[in-house]
């Protein structure tokens, strides 16, 4: 990378976490006034996703969205933010991915990271690690991460294609990336592209929108997706000081065709095959303490597993890493505990493991499937799932403990009829 670029870079960022006020241009980055700033960071964060974090995170937040929003996360995942700051999106997603997950944050100025630990230490979140480094050298194994996210930083980088290709190391398969940035519709004037307080500033480094896939497509990911989320008004205040030496014409042209953006991709899998990479047998007593622990992991609760052991099945892997189970009730069945260790996840577990026990089931003389479910509605649906009313689920299994006790009203009851 540009030594330079990256020197006036972290010397931009320095100095607004110092003085905890605005480094932003109209985009949210370093370069302009306060006044620009309120316009593009405000109202990206809801109230109550704060809840428990530093009063004043969010100030000290120079991002241009919420990809902790806009991205999914799920409990027992390890999430890696580029370009950290302060921390509020770590938090965010450490609140998100529970105590079973991890997150790390990533960022090249030591004043960003002793600021993000201190937030660290007053949010008593435990599940967090700061690195420093740059986000073209992920000090991170291969194949660590199951979602990458990052918020207005890697329009910084002169060297985008190595970040793309960085991200896709370390990202395990069908892993995703959630990204807010800075784009373009337009090509940047020369000027722009060679002013360094441009750069800080979040738009001399940016790439089109087209330019922002096709790099992504390039480094290996698929289903990728570039979405506007803001279009920028550059004639508000501290904007202009920071574009020195185009003309009235050009800034005109300008102006309009910068934008935030939302962009979702996915490394594609590596699929596992059932019988031949690892096996789904019935769970035996000495499965018992990796089951638990993969639930605990999971955000799920081990209610009722060693007492209906018999009815629960694992993927074995050199170790168990999915687990279903079942409970029956006359011809109903309720399948419950579906977990899959998030290395192995997106690449056919689950789905093996489904398969099996309603293969099961049928044998068994089950007309009629059951399951409760907070995150996977879409999935169920997708395998033929109707979602109903919680009274229309048997008494028998409403009752048990592992519904009344795992099962919260706000999930949603799901059932199947077995042909």
């Amino acid at each position: 990378m540009n030594e330079e670029i990256r020197e006036q870079v972290r010397q931009k960022y320095a100095q607004a976490i110092k003085s905890k006020s605005s480094c932003s241009s109209s985009t949210g980055c370093c370069g302009g006034r306060q006044e620009a700033l309120n316009a593009i960071t405000g109202n990206l964060y809801h109230a109550d996703e704060l809840v428990g974090l530093p009063e004043d995170m969010v100030s000290a937040s120079f991002g241009c969205g919420n990809p902790t929003a806009l991205g999914n996360l799920y409990a027992g995942e390890t999430v890696l933010d580029l370009g950290s700051g302060a921390g509020l999106d770590v938090l965010l997603s450490a609140n998100r991915v529970g105590p079973s997950g991890k997150v790390y944050g990533l960022d090249m100025t030591d004043e960003m990271l002793e600021e993000a630990n201190a937030n660290k230490q007053k949010s008593g979140l435990t599940n967090v690690e700061f690195l420093k480094g740059h986000i073209e050298d992920i000090p991170l194994p291969e194949a660590s991460v199951d979602v990458v996210i990052s918020n207005c930083v890697i329009n910084l980088s002169t060297d985008k294609d190595l970040v793309f290709r960085e991200i896709y190391r370390v990202l395990r398969p069908g892993g995703r990336v959630a990204v807010s940035d800075v784009v373009t519709t337009k090509p940047i004037p020369e000027k722009v592209r060679n002013s360094m307080l441009a750069w800080a500033g979040c738009l001399a480094g940016v790439l089109t929108r087209d330019e922002y896939a096709v790099k992504l497509s390039n480094a290996g990911f698929e289903n990728v997706e570039v979405v506007v989320t803001r279009v920028y008004d550059l004639t508000g205040p501290g904007v202009r000081e920071i574009v020195l030496g185009v003309t009235d014409e050009e800034f005109e042209q300008l102006n309009g065709s910068i934008i935030s953006s939302f962009t979702r991709a996915r490394k594609p899998t590596v699929r596992l095959n059932a019988g031949i990479d690892y096996t789904i047998r019935p769970a035996q007593a000495e499965d018992l303490p990796a089951i638990e622990k993969l639930l605990t992991a999971s955000g799920l609760l081990a209610i009722e597993v060693a007492a209906n052991l018999k009815n629960f099945l694992v993927a074995d892997y050199a170790g168990v890493i999915g687990v279903i189970g079942s409970e029956y009730v006359g011809q109903a069945v309720l399948l419950r505990s579906l977990a899959v260790d998030p290395a192995c996840r997106s690449v056919g577990v689950a789905e093996a493991l489904m398969t099996e026990a309603m293969k099961r089931a049928k044998t068994a003389m089950a007309t009629k499937v059951y399951l409760f479910t907070n995150t996977a509605s879409g999935y169920f649906t997708n395998r033929g799932f109707q979602s109903i009313e919680r009274d229309q689920v048997p008494s028998e299994f409403l009752n048990s403990r592992s519904v009344s006790t795992c099962c919260s009203l706000a999930s949603t009851a799901m059932t199947l009829e077995l042909e």
